[in-house]
């Protein structure tokens, strides 16, 4: 292998002497010693310090996360929270970060005949960080770290997110330095297509052209340059957020989050189709024809499709409103429409369930995306068929004769009861959750052989710990002080009439009275350093020393 380094001594034949300077920089390149240079012409190009190899990937990435630091410091300021706030943040959110993207590629293995050591985990010079990875348990730990530092966490994320924006954009040119993220195969010819890099290789070797990067060295081939491509369109979503999203007249709080999640959901999904390195997903030994980065992108543009959703909540239930004459027709006609999207995510989760079926039988393998959608699509019909119900629940809460709502929501259950039911749908899931943590642990970690089974029982212990310590136990703390009441069961109308309105709490639970947040900024002004503004107000207010009686004679001379 060819070593074109910075530094790095190399023995090299003799050019002639005729050679111009040039010729002599490209090949040689030789500037100091082995002790500090950048060696270029290698598979990982790194920067030497005394002799420790520092690669150029790790100097990209670390580089993007101080531009993420400084930017979302600047808008920590704009909305009023102390700017060195993002420092506290940045110890929390960046290592867990990085092992939530280095867990990322532990978990979805590249292959079926490829087990995960998981002894190495902590080698991070080995290489190996998914990006989804590291942005789901960092959004975690900023959430956290907002709940500890009693923050508004949407404005926590909004400040983050353009940054992120920045530091993926320039993290994806670590890619290109590791030559990995690339697509499909264009050609193996090296003199088909341009390499921008060639006056500083000499050959094929980290070639780049804007379409196409070429990977392999001496017998490799042009590939598509899917790390350019994403590192393009994720610049220009930060610039979206920087010159557009939060400089608008009408920016809500959670608009940049939303925008991730839609836009880099959209970009990550097209992309990841043509990328030929991809991590797919894997049930037991079982390999699926699911690539696991395109099924996180689907979740999160729904993600932000949601979070528009909340935002807008007021807004698009006074335009659904409006097509019924009052809240009792609009409850009732909302039932039927609610029961058809129920009976069509039923048929199109049967129809899935079909098709993986025939996919299967017919070519032996595959079929698994089918199979995936049809879930999601029965999960959502379960739900749906669960908001029906409750909404034939709430009808209870109206007269008949007068079409009247005599009972307030703060009536609906006492304050008993809805932290019982709390304990209960709490308990469920913890028990639920450790349940199927067991069930991974002894089928697949200890029978199967599979180490992701014993790590997916882990996982599972530590949801079981988040929910038992910010909802399970302060619900049972609340429930030992309330004594035992209950809420309206019977309700009396102005026209006089009572009848029985005893919700079911279990679907209080699930669907909650409606609550519109607010997510302006106009009552949010930026930050001022209280520090800066004491000295200030010191300085004003010392006394001014009166002019001796030399300068004032100097001043008459002149």
């Amino acid at each position: 292998m060819r070593g074109l380094c910075f530094g790095a001594a190399r023995s090299k034949p003799r050019r002639q002497e005729g050679a111009n300077l040039l010729n002599i920089l490209s090949d040689v390149f030789v500037f100091g010693n082995e002790k500090f240079g950048l060696c270029w012409d290698t598979s990982h190009p790194y920067l030497s310090v005394f002799g420790l190899e520092i690669y150029l990937y790790a100097i990209v990435i670390v580089f993007g996360m101080c531009m993420a630091i400084i930017t979302a410091g600047l808008y920590f300021k704009k909305r009023g929270y102390d700017p060195y706030d993002i420092t506290i943040y940045a110890l929390a959110v960046i290592p867990l970060g990085v092992l939530g993207a280095r867990a990322y590629v532990y978990i979805f293995p590249w292959s079926n005949t490829y087990t995960p050591d998981w002894s190495t985990f902590f080698d991070f010079r080995s290489g190996g960080l998914g990006i989804y990875g590291g942005v789901i348990l960092g959004y975690l730990a900023a959430m956290v770290m907002a709940k500890i530092k009693k923050q508004d966490f949407r404005i926590v994320a909004d400040s983050i997110m353009p940054g992120l924006f920045l530091a993926q954009s320039l993290g994806r040119w670590g890619n290109f330095f590791n030559q990995e993220a690339y697509g499909n195969l264009i050609t193996n010819d090296y003199n088909a297509l341009p390499n921008f890099f060639e006056w500083l290789n000499h050959g094929p070797r980290h070639g780049f052209n804007g379409y196409a990067v070429w990977i392999g060295g001496e017998t490799g081939g042009w590939y598509q340059a899917t790390f350019f491509y994403e590192s393009v369109c994720t610049f220009l979503g930060f610039l979206v957020c920087v010159l557009l999203l939060t400089r608008s007249k009408h920016y809500k709080l959670g608009w940049c989050s939303a925008f991730y999640g839609i836009y880099y959901g959209i970009v990550r999904l097209v992309i990841e189709g043509f990328r030929s390195d991809s991590l797919y997903l894997y049930v037991g030994h079982i390999e699926t024809d699911i690539k696991i980065s395109q099924l996180v992108s689907v979740f999160a543009i729904l993600f932000g499709v949601l979070t528009l959703c909340k935002i807008y909540r007021k807004e698009l239930h006074a335009l659904y409103k409006k097509m019924f004459k009052d809240d009792l027709d609009e409850l009732s006609k909302s039932r039927w429409i609610l029961l058809a999207v129920s009976v069509v995510f039923l048929g199109i989760g049967v129809a899935m369930c079909v098709l993986s079926a025939t996919t299967k039988s017919v070519s032996g393998k595959g079929g698994e995306s089918y199979l995936i959608a049809g879930v999601i699509s029965l999960a959502l019909c379960v739900y749906s068929a669960l908001g029906v119900w409750s909404l034939f629940d709430r009808i209870k809460l109206y007269c008949k004769s007068c079409r009247q709502n005599n009972v307030p929501a703060e009536n609906w259950q006492s304050p008993y009861e809805k932290t019982l039911t709390q304990v209960i749908c709490y308990g469920a899931a913890i028990a639920l959750l450790l349940g199927f943590g067991l069930f991974s642990l002894v089928r697949w970690g200890i029978i199967g052989g599979i180490p992701n089974g014993t790590v997916l029982f882990v996982l599972c212990l530590l949801c079981i710990a988040a929910i038992a310590v910010w909802k399970f136990a302060p619900s049972i703390k609340t429930l030992l002080k309330l004594a035992e009441t209950r809420g309206a069961t019977r309700a009396k109308c102005d026209c006089g009439a009572e009848y029985d309105c005893n919700l079911n709490k279990f679907l209080l639970f699930l669907f909650p009275p409606k609550t519109y947040l607010d997510y302006g900024v106009e009552h949010l002004k930026p930050y001022v350093d209280p520090d800066k503004g004491k000295r200030a107000a010191k300085k004003k207010s010392a006394p001014t020393e009166a002019p001796s009686q030399d300068d004032t004679e100097s001043h008459s001379d002149d």
